[in-house]
């Protein structure tokens, strides 16, 4: 089953201002509970040791340390752990634990299925100018902090993980959905040839198994709610 698309309203500057020492320091604990409270013995003295839980453990440390800043250059290191650790903070924002979501809150309602936002990605890539179809590239695929516009970092474990948009690029985004797509209830692009292309590339695509038009409605209403309140977004399953 496809997982759910939860999408947050973040600081302007998106991921890095959200992770306070606060929520690194909830976030520390429940990765470890996540991955110690069901063993004992043996077991858990494997994960004691286990090279994987103590490297994202070791950068959170350094975080805490350091500030959530040290996520945009990293050591060396640190570099492994840094997208293990965005990946498991995506598992920590879908929790809905108080400890995870605490002053953080939904841009919507609705929380489109990953099959959703892939068929979306068709859509937006025929409809949309590049500078929205490469921002779609981290709602898809991922993104570390800094990372260059439109260079995914491919997040998985058995689907896509966390991604976010700056305050400037909702704003873009919104624009550009607004001007390019003809909106409910099929979000289809305005132009005919794009979706002819749309139909054609859904034939050809895994993306198929999912509906573009959820998708686009819960990011439409998240981006319009996050320009009026000069927020960025995070998304995370």
């Amino acid at each position: 089953m496809s997982a759910p698309v939860f999408i947050y309203l973040t600081p302007p500057d998106g991921l890095v201002p959200l992770l306070a020492p606060a929520r690194l320091a909830a976030f520390r604990e429940w990765f470890w509970r996540e991955n110690t409270e069901h063993l004992s013995g043996e077991a858990l003295r494997e994960a004691e040791s286990d090279e994987e839980l103590k490297a994202i453990l070791d950068f959170v440390d350094h975080l805490l340390e350091h500030g959530a800043e040290a996520l945009r250059k990293p050591a060396a290191r640190h570099a492994e752990a840094m997208l293990d650790l965005l990946d498991e903070l995506s598992d920590f924002f879908t929790r809905e634990e108080p400890d995870a979501l605490e002053g953080l809150a939904l841009a919507t309602d609705r929380k489109p299925t990953d099959a959703d936002v892939r068929a979306s990605y068709v859509v937006v890539a025929e409809g949309c100018p590049t500078r929205t179809f490469d921002l779609w590239r981290h709602l898809v695929w991922g993104r570390a902090p800094d990372r260059a516009v439109a260079e995914g970092i491919g997040l998985r474990r058995n689907y896509p993980s966390l991604g976010y948009w700056t305050a400037a690029e909702v704003k873009q985004v919104r624009d550009d959905l607004r001007e390019h797509l003809s909106g409910t209830p099929d979000y289809k692009p305005v132009r005919t040839g794009a979706r002819f292309k749309v139909a054609l590339r859904r034939m050809l695509s895994l993306s198929s198994r999912g509906q573009s038009a959820p998708a686009l409605d819960a990011i439409s209403h998240a981006v319009d709610r996050a320009a009026r309140e000069g927020a960025g977004l995070l998304f995370a399953r």
